[in-house]
């Protein structure tokens, strides 16, 4: 309702007693969709804020506006330096007119999505528009006569003949076809003073309901000839402005002010200050919420790592198989079968190496069941440090869903300031923009950063890598330098995360369109950057090379 006509009928009053023969010093923008009118009287300095904002038109009076020195832009020259002689509501429409001294007016079109403000000379030709200037400058200005808004209420039979009209329609929107002029909040009040269902069909509305709601129009009108201005919360945020106190909000935290410029004024500057709380509050929940999905992706990783990594007590049952069967082996061969003392003799088809003696086969097996273990082991370990991750992120997103204040949020940010920090959901103090690499997710559950240039490349690897960090390139060629980040909590990355990121190396070079690409990797300690090397250039030590298929990680576009 800041715009409804009613209300602009009520501030148009309030502003033409403030501001008659107020002179216009500038008119101007800082803000997009926001126009600013400063004016001068004898008694101070005021200023007109006006909103072409599709999801929020207003207009209120406040002090004098400090004009920013940048990013701000003169409009409307020819209204600035007039004297303002009268403030009104065109009659037939949703337009604020301040009509200036030379015979121009300027008019503030209160349409939603199709909201401006025009100058208009005295031959009412459109001299000048804040918005839309191309397609309106130099066009007459006309606006269409409409019909009277209350004409339904020249007596009962004309009002139920209104309501009938619109027979097949709900009580609502009857209602506001024959009464435009109410709008939704109005309508809907009315309808519950005289306690009507606003979803019952207006055909099936009884006479006596009919006069009922005709008794609740005409007692809802009687009042807003006497304003009380009044804003419902929900929480802590204003929902919704009323120039009357609203029966069907009962209940509702309510506050009540002396003026509806004063209403208005609030309502705007309390919504912003929400709209400023919720981009923070919804920016920090989206962070969160990706932590959370990639947390669940590299959780169900682990697990499948897990089912696949539990070797160790194959390994050492065929290792004891051998040892209980040495006299039976020679050494060359390749394939054996040999019964399974472990279920009943039953025989097990066992492969060996031939360049080994038996024994040592039994040995190389043990080693694998060893190695099998420990690296089980250091999967479970990840799998709980995930696990705790997990829990936490969707502790954070449960308290900062319950935020709705300025003093909450920052409250949340004290409590968690370590762990936001941590996890990459919060800049530290003076920080800038976030790390500037590409990212993947591999195998395990593993980070991978990739470069995008000479100069990046070696931002990546002097500045962002750690001497146990893997470090991977196209040999051959040019290409980014891709890190696979291991960190002294994850353990060793499986071979499939190092595929994956020497895959990526390759997918970032020169050679993206061959078959099959040669990839050098290394640990970061190994990685030397000769002194006055260009940009990117580096040597390498105890380095391996793996051919893979250029690609990225399934599911990167």
């Amino acid at each position: 309702m800041l715009t409804h006509y009613f209300t602009l009928q009520v501030l148009a009053h309030d502003f033409d007693e403030k501001l008659h023969y107020a002179t216009v010093e500038q008119i101007f923008t800082q803000q997009r969709n926001e126009l600013l009118i400063s004016c001068r009287t004898e008694t101070g300095a005021w200023t007109l804020s006006i909103s072409c904002d599709p999801r929020l038109n207003y207009i209120f009076l406040r002090d004098s506006v400090a004009r920013a020195k940048r990013n701000s832009v003169d409009l409307f020259d020819d209204a600035v330096s007039q004297p303002i002689v009268g403030i009104s509501v065109h009659p037939h429409d949703r337009i604020l007119q301040i009509e200036l001294e030379n015979k121009s007016t300027l008019c503030f079109l209160a349409f939603g999505m199709m909201a401006n403000v025009l100058l208009i000379d005295g031959g009412r030709t459109i001299v000048e528009s804040f918005k839309r200037k191309k397609d309106l400058a130099g066009k007459p200005f006309d606006v269409e006569r409409r019909e009277d808004s209350l004409k339904a209420l020249a007596s009962a039979k004309t009002f139920e003949d209104a309501l009938r009209e619109e027979g097949s329609k709900s009580a609502f929107t009857a209602l506001k076809v024959a009464i435009p002029s109410l709008g939704s909040t109005l309508a809907r009040e009315v309808l519950h003073r005289s306690r009507v269902d606003e979803k019952l069909s207006a055909k099936n509305l009884s006479p006596e309901e009919i006069e009922n709601v005709e008794k609740g129009v005409r007692e809802v009108l009687a009042e807003l000839a006497s304003p009380r201005p009044t804003l419902y919360y929900r929480g802590n945020i204003p929902r919704v402005f009323s120039l009357i106190s609203l029966q069907h909000f009962t209940g509702s935290h309510a506050e009540c002010f002396p003026s509806v410029n004063d209403a208005v004024r609030t309502f705007v500057i309390q919504t912003f200050r929400t709209q400023a709380i919720d981009a923070e509050k919804n920016l920090v929940l989206s962070k969160i919420k990706n932590a959370i999905d990639r947390s669940q992706r590299s959780l169900m990783a682990i697990q499948e790592e897990l089912e696949h990594s539990s070797r160790a007590e194959e390994y050492k049952r065929i290792a004891k198989i051998i040892m209980a069967n040495l006299q039976h082996l020679t050494k060359g061969t390749k394939v054996v079968d040999l019964p399974d003392l472990f279920s009943g003799d039953k025989l097990t088809r066992i492969i060996l190496d031939p360049k080994l003696a038996p024994a040592r086969n039994a040995e190389r097996y043990f080693d694998k069941a060893k190695k099998s273990r420990h690296a089980y082991e250091e999967t479970e370990h990840r799998a709980e440090v995930v696990k705790k991750e997990l829990a936490l992120l969707e502790k954070l997103q449960l308290h900062l869903d319950s935020c709705s204040t300025k003093e909450q949020l920052k409250e949340f940010r004290d409590e968690y300031e370590t762990e936001l920090l941590r996890l990459k959901l919060l800049k530290p103090a003076g920080k800038g923009e976030e790390i500037p690499f590409r990212t993947f997710t591999v195998k395990g559950g593993f980070e991978v950063w990739a470069g995008k240039s000479s100069e990046n490349n070696d931002l990546l690897t002097t500045k962002y890598t750690k001497p146990n960090d893997l470090w991977f390139h196209a040999r051959g060629g040019s290409g980014s330098h891709v890190i696979l980040k291991v960190g002294a909590s994850r353990g060793n990355p499986p071979k499939e995360a190092i595929q994956e990121a020497a895959s990526i190396a390759a997918y970032y070079s020169k050679m993206r369109n061959a078959r099959m690409v040669p990839v050098a990797y290394c640990e970061r300690k190994y990685v030397k950057k000769p002194k006055g090397a260009p940009a990117g250039t580096v040597s390498l030590q105890h380095e391996k090379v793996l051919f893979v298929e250029p690609s990225l990680p399934a599911g990167v576009g």
